[in-house]
Parts: C-alpha cells; structure tokens; sequence
C-alpha cells in the first residue's frame, strides 16, 4: 500500500520518516540477523516535564498504560499481556527522565500485532480510578524497597542537591506525597497532553524490510490525530554551582556508600566522548585508576563511574561501596586525589588503548542484536537526536588524551561537586 512518509535523513543503515499527516516520526533499521523485530516507542514525556505537586505521575500513567485501552483490555478477554505472552513476545516499559518508552520484540510475522497494541495505547488507553488505586499502592511499594536500598537513596539525594531549580532534582518515581495525592483527572490530563503522534518517535527494528514497516505502522498509526498544540517544553536551566555541595543519610545499613556527583552539559554536547572515555579510565573496569587504588587494596568493595548522556546537562558520578571498618573520608580523599590526578597528568599510551578497547567493545555489544539497537536508539532519541547512537564509535574515536584532561579540568571541580555519604548507624564515618 501507499504510505504518506516522508524521508527525512538516513545514515548507518537507520533511515527516519515523518507521516505527512499527523507528524509521527518513524525510525527504520532493517537487521535480518534472525526472524525477529523489536517495535518501539519513545514519547517526549519523562519526569522533567512534571510540575512541583504531580511528581511521579509519567511513571504512574505508564503503570496504567497496562491496565487496558479500548481494544485490549480485561473485559473483553483480550489484554495486551495475555496477547503478546501467545506469540512469545518479550515486552516491558520503562520511564526516565526525558522519555517514556513501551516496547516489543516479538517473530517477525507478528509485528501487526505490536502495532495494534501500541497505537491503541496511544490514544485508546482507559486510564481509571479504580485502576490507579491499586497501581498507586505498587508505586509506594516501590518507594519502601527505594528507602532501604543505599545506592537509591544516595542517588535520589544526589539529584536533588545537585539541581536545585531544574526538574532532574526530582525522582522519576516521585515524592511520596504527590504519589499519595495523585488523581485520576491529573493524569488523564497529562496524558491528553502527551500521548500523541506528534510527540513520538515509533522504532522498528530487525527481519523487516523499510517498504513493509512503514506500511504496518501506517495501517496503526495513520489515522491518528496530531495534537491540538505543541506539547509543552522545559525551559528551566539549572544555574552554574558555585561552591561544593554536601550531604550526609544515616541509615540503618549493612554498608557505607559514597558519591560524587559533578555538572556536565547535555547528551549532545561535544565533550561528551571524552567524558565517557574518562569514565573507562576512572572507574569502569578492573583496569581502571579507582578500582586499582580501592578495591585492590581491599578499601572498597565497588567503585563505578559514569557520564550520564541526558537531554539537559547532566551528571558524571562516582560510587563507592565502603569496606567495613575502612573510613567514608579515606575513601572520598582518594577518589578526589585521583581525579586531581586526571587534571595533572595526561594518560599514558597503553592506559588510553585499553580504556578505548574496551568502549569499543561495549558500544559493538549495543549494536549485536534488534534488541539491543532498539534500546540505543530510545536513548538517543530522547537526547534529541537519534544519530548520536549511530555515530558512537566515530565519537570516541576522535578523542585524545588531552581531550580527557581538558575535560577533566573543566568540569570535575570542586565548586561544581555534590558529595553524598551514606553512614549504616552505628557505622564508623
């Protein structure tokens, strides 16, 4: 059938299209490894785009985005679960910060299937009272395992002392009392406002030739209005730190956990591969400096670092897992030596060939299956643009090791760092 798509762009084998109709974006990635397409998702919609009083309610809604639409749902026999559970499919949703995601991965000759199902979930969904009170007691269900675990509660904390005015400082599952406080009419609005055509990105990839895609999300998605206005944007920018910002939670724990968290721009940014990069050297491996320094020297039982790649600037953290009897300041003055260590001195040749080596291999495993490169181009879409996925290894290709320190000096200073320590009571700080 013809199909009123239009060719956007198209670059390592992912072509983009936009419906002339009603403004979906489409993503195609024919991948013929195996007899399998994963469908998805992505709309523009994550926490940041709450107001103060309805946090939680984009994780919320997706919650009830399972509890039924109009052609799938409980009543009639005929839930999305119970369809897809027939014909093998794997299927989940998440929400993050800057987008919320539904997905499918399913044989092939299924695909109509997916579509049918996400596209009535788009405009169709039931979204009752009666169904957000018990998905209401999940959610706080939620927050009582998110209280208990250490590395949540720091990362939470994290987030809201490091951001004071952007909306990042708010937790993807919300504060407990607007989750408490939720209402039906709230989230139905919320999701008049955002679950349309023109605020999502569909993605199909795998055993699937573009012509057939692209007919089967028309026969779903076709007739689906645009929505009556623009869906509204975030214009708050969080404004530059200007001195270290710290925090202490006493808990009761088995462990003691530290981060630290610095300001870094967007997703986008240029200085992004490096920053990544720097993650490698620091504390992502065996290899890395802070692994060698902590747990080897049996100080910590874990250490990780990483850059996170948002749509507005976001985080480069590090987490520590305090070993017992070992001191939260001990551990936090060699994290910081180290990262004063980047500033001063550049990373020998051998340092920098594994630190890229091994990038390299976690950015091929991104792109191994239909899965895999479906989970890529979500992220990348809700970035902003759906080629930093496909232009990865070209990225960090191009970085050098003055490109690391420049990075690590502009950045990883003490006036733009959040510490966190979670002390287990009776614990030694």
């Amino acid at each position: 059938m013809a199909h009123p798509f239009e060719q956007v762009k198209s670059e390592g084998g992912v072509t983009e299209w936009r419906h002339a109709g009603n403004g979906l974006t489409v993503l195609t990635a024919p991948t013929p490894v195996a007899p399998v397409v994963a469908f998805g998702i992505v709309y523009r919609v994550g926490s940041r785009h709450e107001l103060p009083g309805h946090t939680g309610a984009t994780h919320i809604l997706e919650h009830l985005m399972f509890k039924g639409t109009e052609r799938f749902n409980r009543d009639k026999g005929t839930e999305a679960a119970r369809e897809l559970h027939r014909v093998g499919a794997s299927f989940n949703a998440t929400t993050w910060l800057d987008r919320t995601n539904y997905y499918e991965i399913l044989p092939a000759d299924q695909l109509p299937l997916a579509v049918d199902i996400e596209s009535d979930r788009m405009r169709g969904a039931l979204v009752r009272d009666t169904d957000l009170e018990s998905e209401r007691m999940v959610v706080l269900n939620e927050l009582d395992a998110g209280e208990n675990d250490s590395f949540d509660l720091l990362m939470k904390s994290s987030f809201a002392l490091a951001y004071l005015e952007h909306p990042y400082r708010h937790p993807t599952i919300g504060w407990r009392n607007d989750v408490e406080r939720m209402s039906g009419d709230v989230l139905r609005g919320f999701y008049d406002t955002y679950y349309h055509p023109d605020n999502a990105t569909v993605i199909v990839v795998g055993d699937i030739d573009d012509a057939a895609a692209l007919d089967h999300v028309e026969r779903g998605f076709g007739s689906i209005e645009q929505a009556p206005g623009p869906a509204p944007g975030v214009t708050i920018r969080e404004p530059e730190q200007r001195g270290e910002r710290r925090f202490d939670i006493h808990r009761a724990g088995e462990l003691g956990n530290i981060a630290l968290s610095w300001h870094i721009p967007q997703g986008l940014h240029e200085d992004l591969p490096a920053l990544s990069t720097l993650t490698q050297i620091l504390g992502d491996g065996v290899t890395s400096r802070l692994y060698q320094r902590l747990v080897e020297t049996n100080r910590c039982l874990g250490v990780h670092a990483f850059a996170m790649e948002l749509h507005d600037p976001g985080l480069f953290q590090v987490f520590a897992a305090v070993s017992p009897g070992v001191s939260h300041r001990e551990v936090e003055d060699a994290i910081r030596a180290e990262v004063a260590g980047l500033v001063k001195t550049l990373p020998d040749k051998d340092e920098m060939a594994r630190a890229l080596a091994q990038t390299r291999t976690d950015l091929a495993f991104h792109h191994e299956s239909p899965g895999q490169i479906l989970g890529g181009l979500t992220e990348a879409v809700a970035m902003g643009d759906w080629r930093r996925f496909v232009r990865e290894l070209e990225l960090v290709q191009s970085v050098g090791v003055e490109d690391l320190q420049r990075v690590a000096e502009s950045y990883l200073s003490d006036h733009n760092l959040t510490v966190g320590w979670f002390v287990p009571e009776n614990g030694a700080a």
